[in-house]
């Protein structure tokens, strides 16, 4: 049986919709830690990343997923655990965003534009793509926004996953053959880490930590 497509995201009814129930709270709570603490888990993997890239590679991928990130461990690593890895931590923080944007429902563009402009007029051209594909988009395109539209449009879990999951897939795939024919350079980095991944450290973890505390200060003032 072939899963219905999921209804176009309307949210023209905004006004006069009745306010989140406590579920749907709960729901966007619980998520919302949910990737609150995959993104703490990415800034840790940053932080530490000249330490972790050299002494515990998968581990920094498992942190942070981050292109740069795949690309230094690519060629080090055992190609069936980072493929595992990589595809297994970057799913997690998609359905999460998926949940959240089913939670919000039609609430969850409004909330970015009136948060973020730019990011608002992006989200409306994917969510004009969306409609008109939706499947097609979460195959191509899958990431964050994607997903939280995917949550928003009502699309079936049991179709957002293995369409994510395939796209996933793919993508590292690609990540893995672009690192291996660029192994060479990888390698030189690598070895520029390890000599020096005690400064490196240093000077990344506290670009993180100024890095947060210029974040927090400018949200104070907004």
């Amino acid at each position: 049986m072939v899963p219905a497509a999921p209804h176009p995201v309307d949210v023209g009814a905004l006004g006069s919709a009745p306010p989140l129930d406590g579920e749907a709270q709960l729901r966007v709570r619980r998520w919302g830690a949910v990737l609150g603490v995959l993104a703490s888990c990415s800034l840790l993997g940053v932080a530490f990343s000249p330490y972790l890239v050299t002494h515990w590679p998968l581990l920094l991928v498992a942190l942070s997923p981050l292109g740069r990130h795949m690309v230094l461990v690519a060629p080090v690593a055992n190609p069936v655990a980072f493929f595992l890895v990589l595809v297994v931590r970057r799913l997690l923080f998609y359905l999460g965003c998926f949940q959240l944007g089913r939670a919000l429902g039609p609430w969850a563009i409004p909330w970015v534009e009136s948060r973020s402009r730019l990011f608002g007029r992006f989200l409306r051209f994917l969510e004009r793509l969306f409609n008109r594909a939706p499947h097609a988009v979460v195959l191509v395109m899958s990431g964050p926004s994607v997903s939280a539209l995917a949550g928003v449009s009502g699309m079936p879990t049991g179709v957002f996953v293995p369409l994510a999951t395939v796209s996933l897939a793919v993508r590292v795939l690609l990540v893995m053959g672009f690192a291996e024919w660029i192994r060479v350079y990888v390698e030189i980095a690598l070895d520029w880490i390890d000599a020096y991944w005690i400064p490196a450290t240093a000077v990344t973890a506290s670009g993180v930590v100024l890095y947060q505390l210029w974040q927090r200060r400018g949200s104070a003032r907004s």
